[in-house]
C-alpha cells in the first residue's frame, strides 16, 4: 500500500498507506469514544459491536480509523470492533518523544492498549500500513492472537515494498496525477489549511480504484497540527528501510486472511510472500476492485471475511 506524507514526500504511497475514507464513526450507546493513555501517549479509541474483540489498525501512516469504520461496521453482528488511531494519527496525541516513533513502539501500542482494555486474545482486523504492523505484532505477541485480517497488507520485507512501490509507478496512467500540481498551487494549500490538504491525499488515491471516482468519497480527519505530525513520522524512516518479517513469520501459527483487490500490484509480490509464509495464510482475491475492497465491492468483502470467520 501507499504511505503518504506531506512533509517527507507528497506520495509515500506505501502500498495503501494512506488508506481514508468515507463518513465519520458514530457513537453507540454500550461504548464511549475517548482518548486513552498507553506507552506514554494517548491513543483515540471507538468501540462497537459485540462478540469476540477485534482491534481495527488502520493505513496511512498519519490517517485515523474514520475510513475504514463504515465499512467494517456490518462486522460487528459478529465481533466487538476496537477502531484506534494510531500515535501520532487522528485524534490521538499529536506530540510524542521522537525515540518512541518506531515500528516497535507502534506494535507495543497495540499490546498496551489491549492491556488497558482489558482484553485476552483478540483478532486483528489491518489495513495496509496496518497490516504490516498487524504482522510484526503476531511475532512480537503471538499468544494474544486470535487470527489475522490482513486487508491489501503491506510486504513484509522493504525490498519488497520497494518491488510493489515500483509497480505501482509503472501502473500509473497520466489520468492518475492530472491536476495534483494544481491543487498544490493553490493558497489554500499553501496556508495548509486541511481541507486542501485532504483534497491533495485524495487525489492521491486516484490509481488505487478500478472506479477512479470513488476516490473524490474518501474522507479522514486532518488537523492543524497535521504537518508537524508528518514531520514527527519522518524518524521512522530508518525502520522502513531495513524491515524484513520473511522468516519470523514462518512462526505465527494463527488462521491468517490475506485479502486483495486485483488490481493490487502486491498481490503478486508481497501476497505471494506472505502466503508462502505464514502456515495457516489464506489468499482471496476480490475481482474489480483496488487497494480499497471494502469501498468498491462491500459486499464481496464481507463475504471473503465472514467466510473466514466461519472457519
Amino acid at each position: 500500500m501507499r504511505l503518504l506524507s506531506l512533509t517527507v514526500t507528497a506520495a509515500w504511497i506505501c502500498l495503501g498507506l494512506f488508506a481514508c475514507s468515507s463518513p465519520a464513526p458514530s457513537s453507540t450507546p454500550d461504548h464511549e469514544d475517548g482518548l486513552i493513555s498507553v506507552n506514554g501517549t494517548r491513543l483515540f479509541v471507538h468501540r462497537e459491536g459485540s462478540g469476540e474483540p477485534a482491534i481495527v489498525i488502520h493505513g496511512g501512516p498519519l490517517l485515523d480509523h474514520t475510513y475504514l469504520q463504515p465499512y467494517l461496521a456490518p462486522l460487528g453482528a459478529e465481533l466487538e470492533l476496537i477502531f484506534y488511531d494510531q500515535r501520532l494519527s487522528g485524534r490521538s496525541d499529536g506530540v510524542v518523544d521522537s525515540t518512541s516513533v518506531r515500528l516497535d513502539t507502534f506494535v507495543d501500542d497495540i499490546e498496551a492498549l489491549r492491556e488497558a482494555l482489558g482484553l485476552e486474545r483478540v483478532h486483528l482486523i489491518a489495513h495496509s500500513w496496518g497490516a504490516l504492523l498487524a504482522m510484526k505484532y503476531a511475532v512480537s505477541y503471538p499468544d494474544r492472537l486470535r487470527s489475522l485480517m490482513l486487508l491489501d497488507p503491506m510486504a513484509p520485507t522493504a525490498a519488497l515494498w520497494r518491488e510493489e512501490e515500483r509497480a505501482l509507478a509503472a501502473s500509473l496512467a497520466p489520468q492518475d496525477t492530472a491536476g495534483a500540481g494544481a491543487l498544490r498551487a493553490t493558497e489554500a494549500f499553501a496556508a495548509r489549511e486541511p481541507a486542501a490538504m485532504k483534497a491533495v491525499l485524495r487525489h492521491s488515491f486516484r490509481s488505487q480504484f478500478r472506479d477512479r471516482a470513488l476516490s473524490e468519497e474518501l474522507t479522514f480527519h486532518i488537523g492543524d497540527d497535521y504537518l508537524e505530525r508528518s514531520r514527527q513520522f519522518g524518524f521512522m524512516i530508518g525502520d522502513l528501510s531495513t524491515f524484513d518479517l520473511m522468516e519470523a513469520l514462518r512462526d505465527v501459527k494463527v488462521p491468517t486472511l490475506v485479502l486483495y483487490g486485483e488490481d493490487e500490484p502486491g498481490v503478486s509480490i508481497g501476497g505471494d510472500a506472505i502466503r508462502e509464509a505464514i502456515p495457516r495464510a489464506q489468499r482471496v482475491t476480490i475481482p474489480d476492485t483496488g487497494h480499497f475492497p471494502f469501498v468498491e465491492q462491500p459486499e464481496a468483502f464481507l463475504h471473503a471475511v465472514r467466510g473466514f470467520l466461519a472457519r
